[in-house]
């Protein structure tokens, strides 16, 4: 069993020993997030009834603007923790697959969740490609072959293909879900409930650049420096990374949220598979 390591402030857990009467706070606690199956979430507390639990004067005075600030949204709050790390180990993709950066990453998270998989066996027996690489749908395939200098890149679609059919092969009761479109708030909560997220940006987080020499599918300029890595984590100011081109290991927060943002908030998770009735 994999650990996650996740921090709240000491004024933050009272407040929160407060608003859902926990037995006590330590240096650690784990927080409801949202359920991955139902959408719910896990601890909801609305902000009409924040006078009756906690009176303003029996609050410390550094918990107070968060319980206030709770006051002002909607109905209900996602209870998120300050801090959470996974202890997950990198794979390098080089020199084996020099544009395998997608593969090489589920690669990583497979085999932090305990299978002994190669990346160059789910890039050859696993992924499906595509050549020429031009005329490619990269949500379907990949573009080209990535262990050739000369390719470029593929996305979710074809990713949870290659990591499904690798885990149906092995009778495995996980599978990979494209959970892109979520705001990256929702990444957090995974890796803070310890599942480790496939991301797609740019690399090292540069500004990001085109390849004008070829169109795709849907008339769209392909990127020229698309990059696929794995949150690890994240802390107040940063987000800490498994990179397969073992360029960056820590990316400051609102920059990476930016990246992710602009390259379109693509996004895959491997979760144990949802039955009939959980």
């Amino acid at each position: 069993m994999k650990q996650v390591s996740i921090k709240v402030g000491t004024a933050l857990c009272l407040g929160l020993a407060m608003l859902m009467s926990l037995p006590g706070c330590g240096a650690t606690v784990v927080i409801p997030a949202q359920d991955q199956a139902t959408g719910e979430t896990g601890t909801e507390v609305s902000g009409s009834q924040l006078s009756d639990l906690v009176p303003e004067d029996t609050v410390p005075e550094d918990v107070w603007p968060v319980l206030a600030l709770l006051q002002g949204t909607a109905e209900t709050a996602v209870w998120l923790p300050f801090t959470a790390q996974l202890d997950v180990e990198n794979i390098a993709q080089n020199p084996e697959l020099p544009n395998g950066c997608e593969i090489t990453s589920a690669a990583i998270v497979l085999n932090y969740l305990g299978y002994d998989v190669d990346k160059v066996t789910l890039a050859e027996e696993y992924l499906p490609t595509y050549v020429p690489y031009w005329e490619a749908d990269p949500n379907v395939e990949f573009m080209g072959d990535p262990a050739d200098e000369l390719a470029f890149y593929c996305l979710p679609g074809a990713v949870v293909t290659a990591v499904n059919a690798y885990l149906d092969d092995v009778g495995s009761e996980y599978e990979a879900l494209d959970i892109s479109g979520a705001p990256v708030e929702e990444l957090y909560q995974w890796v803070a409930n310890g599942t480790p997220v496939l991301v797609w940006a740019t690399r090292a987080f540069s500004d990001p650049l085109y390849n004008y020499t070829f169109q795709l599918f849907n008339g769209s300029w392909p990127y020229s420096n698309s990059h696929c890595l794995v949150l690890t984590g994240y802390d107040d100011t940063t987000c800490y990374l498994a990179d397969p081109m073992l360029e960056v290991d820590t990316v400051d927060r609102e920059l990476f949220a930016s990246r992710y943002v602009e390259r379109g908030q693509y996004a895959v998770v491997i979760t144990k598979a949802q039955t009939d009735g959980e």
